[in-house]
């Protein structure tokens, strides 16, 4: 809903509740004992709030739905598991699949996943969006990692669950079930950490992780904030997606001490852009795109309070570079719901990137189960 819009928006919301609603019926009919047999976890994540712009922005000021996704996840038998997950595309008014993956356990540290869902790549990346500081990710990882794909995946863990591996083939073209031309994207990613996955309050945690993709393309869907153009403006010819060879690769480290943590992240994307799609041999256009965030954070008050702060940072395949400092505090009211403010500022005279811009300011209400 926005400002200027209140019947429309109005309208929009109840829509939004009522096909939520007709989502969730199914799900709340189940019966419990039915449920317990067959392990199934009902998940769901609902982001709303308030957004003030700048008087620059070309976003209105307004009331937001800015995430509603519910998920189900459990066994089958007791070899399989899956994973599915539809969002609520407010665009669209449709609701839309985000997830869909079926896991098979080859050992009990290794297992093969088959589906819809996110290649192993980059930290925040593979962060679950309800357990963000901020609410968007950083705009390098929203523009060089790629997004959810169509393919099979190999994941598991080793070293008493300190280290962690997932590579795959993926069709590399986003969510579309058909193949970008003949060709694959591959990804893998390496993590470890000195504790495992249950640290302690008094533990002093430290992990580190590197990722790489490549895929050779001819109509592969880009993260938003690729390019740093106009809206409208396409120089290298990208509406129709993009055409040559992508190399993307990050590096990440993290480090925590009772409240106190502190995460890094560079991502870089290496791509030759074919110049003419009609003659893929004809030359290829060098491009980099690259950058990233450094992020520190407190938790006070029993950790009730998380104040943040992360500086993000992009350098657009076109276009000039985007720096911002993002302030934000987050309150943990329950176990399942979280209040978030945050203020962004922009560093000399950055152009705004399609989800941030200098004084934009949010209020979000979150209910994460």
């Amino acid at each position: 809903m926005r400002i200027g819009k209140m019947s429309g928006g109005m309208a929009r919301r109840r829509t939004i509740w009522g096909r939520l609603a007709l989502l969730a019926l199914p799900i709340a009919v189940i019966p419990r004992e039915a449920a317990a047999q067959s392990d199934i976890e009902v998940r769901g994540l609902l982001r709303a709030g308030v957004r003030v712009e700048a008087a620059s922005s070309e976003r209105s000021d307004g009331f937001d739905v800015f995430d509603a996704r519910l998920g189900l996840s459990g066994k089958i038998g007791i070899i399989f598991d899956y994973f599915v997950q539809v969002e609520y595309d407010e665009d669209e008014e449709e609701f839309e699949l985000l997830d869909a993956r079926a896991g098979l356990p080859i050992r009990p540290e290794a297992e093969l996943g088959l589906g819809l869902f996110r290649p192993a790549f980059g930290l925040e990346a593979l962060t679950d969006k309800g357990q963000l500081t901020f609410l968007e990710r950083s705009q390098a990882t929203e523009a060089i990692a790629p997004g959810r794909q169509v393919g099979v995946g190999l994941s598991g863990e080793a070293v008493d669950a300190r280290l962690t591996y997932g590579f795959g083939v993926f069709n590399g073209n986003g969510r579309r079930l058909e193949n970008d031309g003949s060709d694959y994207m591959f990804a893998g990613r390496v993590q470890y950490n000195t504790i495992g996955p249950v640290p302690f309050y008094e533990d002093f945690v430290l992990q580190a992780g590197a990722s790489v993709a490549y895929s050779e393309d001819t109509a592969a869907e880009l993260g938003r904030g690729f390019e740093g153009t106009p809206p409208g403006d396409d120089p290298i010819g990208f509406e129709a997606g993009f055409a040559g060879d992508r190399l993307l690769w990050e590096v990440d480290v993290h480090a925590s001490y009772r409240g106190w943590s502190l995460t890094a992240e560079y991502l870089r994307g290496e791509f030759d852009a074919e110049s003419s799609p009609d003659e893929p041999d004809e030359s290829e256009i060098p491009l980099d795109a690259y950058g990233g965030y450094v992020e520190a954070g407190y938790l006070f008050w029993g950790g009730a309070i998380e104040a943040v702060a992360r500086y993000d940072g992009f350098s657009p395949a076109v276009g000039e570079n985007r720096d911002f400092v993002l302030l934000g505090i987050n309150i943990f009211p329950g176990q399942y719901a979280k209040f978030g403010l945050q203020y962004a500022l922009e560093l000399h005279d950055s152009q705004p990137s399609p989800f941030v811009d200098g004084g934009q300011f949010l209020l979000v209400a979150q209910v994460d189960f």
